[in-house]
């Protein structure tokens, strides 16, 4: 970690991404919570929770746009001036409550969270040059450790600034100069984060031919033939994106079973979560770092299951905390993993199309798994829920068969 400390470009993207990341997470809360003022909240809380996952779905067409811009260092710095731009709009207009300026507000968050997904697209590249070999998986768990506790802070940082004068305007403010600060940080070490000239300029690549390469690199990466990886990757971030509602469900069912207070159970619950996950991004030592991406994914859908065999049968509040800590240790290893080896075998000029093609799977899981389980739970039983998630547990670890030939 000391050495990725002095690594100057690896500081200036990490410290943009935390300022980036406390400006989103603050938002997003405040967004829900201004959607909820008006008449019509339970509409406007789904036209915002539909925004929030659409950018996830151009994702590999972002990705290719970030791979054919040349100076990557300075694109990904002004990304930072268009999103800080995009809420110093807003800023004066958020407080008038008429639909109008409700859309208004969701086509700006919108187009801001589209350059996000750009700007992350454009980091990988610079990771990949930027940080030696040996350090790319570490430096990504440390990035991914940090972005998960900013994202903490920014949800508390929305918390309290709706408190305390429920002010939407300081709000937008607030985000426009977390991103400002982001651009001028980048500023400060545009010259470590500029890549040299190619002397030739690549073809732009096809669909195919692109799907080619990527499908090369990711069964490299995760020694899986790629359909498999992919359909892995869907089918655990289906089941993912379902268990925060699915333990909530679980714990108001429970009432006075619990051996804490409701409340105080989300809270326990989530703090195992996001212990884990934080101590999973973090901790890479020698012996962890040997172990595969299949092995870890073995490791994270066994835990998954007897978290759902767990609520099937023992319900012990304790040991379903437990699964979920160990649930985010394994979820904090396998992304910079999985992210690690693609940055060590992709070419330069399709990194950008690899993130954003993950970006894209990790939106396509959201609905089956936050919408489809969750519906499942209320309307047909709990039980069936828990039995889909083992189903979908038990295909994603049938994945793990088709190794790459």
């Amino acid at each position: 970690m000391t050495a990725l400390l002095k690594n100057r470009a690896f500081v200036a993207l990490t410290g943009a991404d935390v300022l980036e990341t406390i400006g989103v997470s603050l938002f997003n809360l405040i967004l829900l919570t201004y959607a909820r003022t008006f008449a019509q909240a339970q509409l406007l809380v789904s036209v915002v929770s539909v925004a929030a996952v659409l950018p996830g779905v151009f994702g590999l067409a972002l990705g290719r746009l970030a791979d054919r811009l040349v100076a990557k260092g300075r694109w990904l710095m002004r990304t930072k001036w268009l999103q800080a731009g995009l809420y110093a709009v807003m800023t004066p207009l958020i407080n008038h409550r008429t639909m109008g300026i409700f859309f208004m507000v969701v086509a700006i968050n919108l187009g801001s969270d589209l350059l996000g997904q750009l700007s992350a697209c454009l980091r990988q590249p610079l990771l990949q040059a930027k940080v030696p070999t040996q350090w790319q998986a570490e430096a990504l768990g440390i990035n991914q450790g940090i972005a998960t506790l900013m994202q903490l802070v920014g949800q508390a940082g929305g918390v309290v600034l709706i408190g305390l004068n429920g002010s939407y305007q300081l709000a937008s403010a607030v985000n426009a100069f977390t991103f400002l600060l982001a651009g001028l940080v980048l500023n400060w070490q545009q010259r470590v984060l500029t890549l040299p000239l190619v002397a030739k300029k690549l073809p732009v690549l096809s669909i195919r031919a692109l799907l080619r390469q990527v499908k090369v690199v990711m069964e490299a990466s995760a020694g899986l033939n790629f359909v498999a990886v992919s359909l892995n990757l869907l089918l655990v971030n289906a089941v993912g994106a379902s268990i925060d509602s699915i333990l909530t469900l679980f714990l108001l069912q429970q009432g006075s079973r619990l051996p804490v207070s409701f409340s105080v159970g989300i809270v326990i619950v989530n703090t195992g979560f996001i212990g884990g996950l934080i101590l999973g991004s973090w901790l890479q030592l020698a012996w962890l770092s040997r172990l595969t991406y299949r092995t870890m994914v073995w490791f994270t859908i066994g835990v998954l299951s007897l978290i759902y065999i767990e609520l099937w049968w023992g319900q012990n509040f304790w040991v379903v905390t437990l699964g979920m800590l160990l649930a985010g240790f394994g979820m904090g290893q396998l992304n910079p993993k999985l992210n690690a080896g693609l940055l060590q075998r992709a070419p330069a000029e399709i990194v950008g199309s690899l993130q954003g093609l993950l970006m894209s799977l990790a939106t396509l899981a959201v609905p089956i798994g936050s919408i489809g389980i969750v519906l499942i739970y209320n309307v047909e039983s709990q039980q069936a829920a828990y039995g889909v998630s083992l189903g979908l547990l038990v295909l994603a670890a049938g994945c793990l068969i088709k190794r790459s030939a």
